[in-house]
């Protein structure tokens, strides 16, 4: 297990702890006993002393595993292990544990609670009863939480300042992927500084949703130039694909000034329609293919930058790649404190408000892209009207936001019925693995369709591989689905925490690990 998904697990749980919701209590406790595991395998083969800290450590966890069975996720406890209150002798932070802070471990096991007592936390080789008390009742979001007001947020970590508004006016307003926005600052610095409007040609890559046409848009705006964009992606053969790139040229060329070039998903160009681009790339002319009469076109375009972007960037051909080598980017999702920021912004622009706790349960639905966080927030502001199209509220508390969740089929990890679907018709599948083309027809959708918005999520988060017989599910994904209920949707709690990035495996081999001495800052935020 690599440091990242410890730390992750562990996220996780805080989250889901901080919400208050029983319902929540599978996935917390399964995230707290999936770090205990793993100290417990490290355990086996550490030194003498690193033995003894780790014994501490997975003691530590199951019992306050059993708290939360026994008395909530609003145990005074169990709020001060997830450094949500003070911690105190008798109610170690997580970090406590973790440091060796926290007693001395000794071979005397954590006795198990009985119906007089509450459970027990071991301190310095002794374990200490808790006095019982009365179960805390769940507050109510609208008593308890803070709520985030409109107006500026603060300044970002390199995306500039953050503003109240749903999309950035300027490059350097924009929240994450600054291994690429600094780089093209730069690069438009030292064009402008030359007296030039383009730039070298680029390829951004990366899945669906991360904001790519938003990103060109901006480059196009930070040079001071027009933007024009192809959706490559419209096209069902190869004569409708060059009509309508040569229609696109052309047009582009009659205005006779600088210009963005956007070809979005320029992989479902055909080979030969993106070779006949090296020429407009080398020479600024694009020469056609012949068309069914034998027709070729020459199209003069001056003064341009060409941007490609595609979500498979297998299916670009190499001389492309090599004509925007010096300047491709692979583009990332969004981390959680990306999300937040560009949630808040996006909110207040709309004139709204969202408690912290509705905010914390829309940032894992999100799947770390923008499309998705502007389509909640869409839905969120939506729900705040009446069905005669009357604003009731401007206020988003989590019950407004598990609502809308409920409604839309979204569960805690952002999977939507039809994914959920997907991954129950490969459960319910008897043989070794099911071919791409077979799933797809089985979940009415084409195959496309499938591969593009459904697979590569589900390969992402780890709950589908790919091998030459086909696709199956891992073990993630059916412990995923029998933490669900049913499955048919999975609107509580699952016992398997969502993860940022994982391999379409389960393999770690590569990975970094984690030393058996555990830092004691190893889940520090």
């Amino acid at each position: 297990m690599t440091i990242e998904e410890l730390r992750t697990y562990f996220r996780t749980a805080k989250d889901f702890a901080k919400i208050g919701n029983p319902a929540n209590i599978p996935v917390v406790t399964a995230s707290i006993a999936a770090i205990s595991d793993y100290i417990k395998e490290v355990y086996k083969t550490a030194s003498a002393l690193d033995r003894a800290k780790c014994r501490l450590q997975f003691e530590s966890f199951d019992a306050i595993i059993e708290i939360i069975k026994s008395s909530g996720l609003a145990d005074k406890r169990v709020l001060a292990f997830f450094g949500l209150a003070p911690s105190s002798a008798a109610a170690p932070s997580f970090s406590d544990i973790m440091s060796g802070k926290y007693g001395e471990a000794q071979s005397t096991p954590t006795p198990q609670p009985t119906v007089t007592e509450k459970p027990k936390i071991s301190e310095g080789g002794a374990s200490i009863p808790q006095p019982a008390a009365p179960k805390k009742a769940t507050p109510r979001a609208d008593e308890t939480t803070p709520v985030v007001p409109v107006g500026v947020v603060g300044v970002g970590n390199g995306g500039g300042e953050d503003k109240p508004i749903f999309t950035p006016d300027e490059l350097r307003g924009f929240i994450g992927q600054q291994h690429i926005v600094k780089p093209i600052l730069k690069e438009i610095a030292i064009a402008k500084n030359k007296g030039l409007r383009h730039l070298d040609n680029i390829l951004l890559f990366g899945n669906p949703g991360l904001g790519k046409t938003t990103l060109m848009k901006l480059i196009a705006k930070e040079l001071g130039v027009r933007f024009e964009i192809l959706d490559c992606s419209q096209f069902r053969n190869s004569q409708q694909s060059l009509k309508a790139l040569q229609n696109f040229l052309i047009r582009v060329a009659r205005e006779c000034e600088p210009v963005v070039i956007a070809l979005d998903e320029i992989h479902m160009l055909t080979e030969e329609l993106q070779s006949s681009l090296l020429t407009l790339l080398n020479d600024r002319v694009y020469v056609s293919p012949p068309d069914v009469s034998g027709n070729i076109k020459r199209i003069p375009i001056e003064e341009f930058t060409f941007i490609g972007a595609t979500t498979n960037d297998e299916d670009v051909i190499p001389t492309i790649k090599n004509r925007c080598l010096r300047l491709t980017f692979q583009m990332v999702d969004y981390t959680p404190e990306e999300l937040k920021r560009i949630y808040k912004n996006k909110i207040a622009s709309k004139g709204l408000t969202i408690t912290d706790e509705a905010l914390d349960t829309c940032i894992p639905r999100s799947r770390g892209a923008i499309r998705y966080v502007n389509s909640i927030v869409d839905g969120l502001d939506s729900a705040l009207y009446n069905d005669n199209g009357e604003r009731i509220s401007t206020h988003i508390d989590l019950n407004v936001a598990l609502g809308y969740f409920k409604e839309k089929g979204i569960d805690p990890i952002g999977l939507t019925d039809k994914d959920l679907e997907i991954l129950h018709v490969l459960n319910d599948y008897t043989g070794d693995a099911m071919g791409a083309d077979v799933l797809a027809a089985r979940v009415g959708l084409e195959t496309k369709k499938y591969a593009s918005e459904y697979e590569k999520y589900l390969i992402k988060i780890g709950f589908i591989n790919v091998s030459g017989k086909g696709r199956a599910l891992t073990e993630r994904a059916i412990k995923y689905l029998s933490g669900s209920g049913s499955g048919a949707k999975a609107s509580g709690a699952s016992i398997v925490p969502p993860i940022e990035s994982t391999d379409a495996g389960d393999d770690d081999s590569t990975d970094e690990t984690v030393p058996k001495d555990i830092v004691d800052d190893l889940f520090s935020d």
